[in-house]
């Protein structure tokens, strides 16, 4: 799906591009899944100057099967289930494609008990919540935690990374059936 203007989804546009050729440190996917964040729908509105050149393929969440691996890569082989947060900025083609190159660097084996689906929906609200949690607020064990927004794929994921870290976990929801979930 190439984006040639920004605005609403009907600047989408269905077109053939030329494949990904695979570059040494890198990986050629096969694009299973990809998720929604934030950032992409306000990189598609022209609101973040941050996306790729225009016409262009955004999203950066991605899940999907190594089907070529560039030199210098021994940790992933071509049939690997991989995610990751792989592109759909500045110079960093997106995933709204048949096919993805992506920085090794920037994937992980898929678990095998996660579908693709599921595995695309995690990589850049677990790099959030992880920053949040881990690298700026240094959770330990013991500490109380106040999750905002518990229902929001951060939430979601700080609620679980605060209790595996070993926090008293406090959430607020915006009404009560999101509470309850």
């Amino acid at each position: 799906m190439v984006l040639k203007v920004h605005g609403g989804t009907e600047r989408f546009a269905l077109e053939e591009i030329p494949d990904p050729e695979i570059r040494s440190g890198h990986l050629l996917l096969k694009v299973a899944a990809s998720s929604v964040n934030p950032v992409d729908y306000k990189i598609r509105e022209g609101l973040l100057p941050v996306g790729p050149e225009l016409p262009g393929v955004l999203h950066g969440d991605v899940s999907g099967t190594v089907i070529d691996v560039g030199n210098h890569i021994r940790d992933f082989a071509v049939g690997d289930e991989v995610y990751g947060c792989i592109g759909g900025f500045k110079g960093m083609p997106g995933v709204l494609s048949e096919y993805a190159l992506a920085d090794a660097r920037l994937l992980s084996k898929k678990p095998a008990n996660l579908s693709m689906e599921q595995a695309a929906t995690l990589p850049l609200v677990g790099i959030t919540a992880w920053n949040a949690l881990v690298d700026r607020a240094m959770v330990a064990q013991g500490q109380r935690v106040l999750v905002h927004a518990a229902c929001g794929g951060v939430g979601q994921l700080g609620i679980q990374l605060a209790k595996a870290l070993g926090a008293e976990v406090h959430s607020t929801a915006s009404n009560q059936a999101k509470m309850d979930r």
